[in-house]
Order: C-alpha cells, then structure tokens, then sequence
C-alpha cells in the first residue's frame, strides 16, 4: 500500500510541475504605457481580447524618462512581473 501512495504522489508532481513551467517565465513583446513613480514602474495596456492588464516593470535601469510615453517592451513574463530585456520608446504620449 506504501508503494502504491509514493507512485500516486510521484505521479502528481511530474503531471503538475511541467504545466506550472510552462506559465512562468513566457517571453513576450508588449506594447503599453509606463506609469509609476521611482523605483516602482508599470506597463498598462490592452490585452487582446480588450481586457486592461497592468503588469510590474524589473529592470536594472531608471524608467522615469518613460513614465507617460508608449513603449514596446520585451522580456519575461510571470504572472503579472514583467522583467524588462529590451524597451524602444515609440515617441508618443499616453495622456
């Protein structure tokens, strides 16, 4: 009975582990506005299906020069971080 449950268990951990890998960490190109204040930089946009989504920007440098433009960021995504590997400025405002 003891092997049957360990088997059981080791089971469930391969079936949900890939599926959790898959989520975390998806590349992306998003294209939206920098909001936020020192140290604490968002990306709003619009999804695709026309939902708003605001995801928290990691980067190692200052974005307050982008605060209120539109950009084009690309990097990773983990739920709703976003860490910044490339951003080009579009040269437009959002407000």
């Amino acid at each position: 009975m003891k092997n049957i449950s360990i088997a059981a268990g080791l089971a469930f951990l391969l079936a949900v582990a890939p599926a959790e890998a898959k989520q975390a960490n998806k590349v992306k190109t998003v294209v939206g506005c920098v909001e936020g204040t020192q140290h604490h930089y968002q990306l709003a946009t619009t999804t695709k299906k026309g939902k708003h989504k605001v995801y928290d920007l990691v980067s190692n440098r200052d974005m307050q020069a982008e605060v209120g433009h539109r950009v084009q960021a690309r990097g990773a995504v983990s739920g709703d971080s976003f860490k910044v590997a490339e951003l080009k400025s579009l040269g437009s405002t959002c407000r």
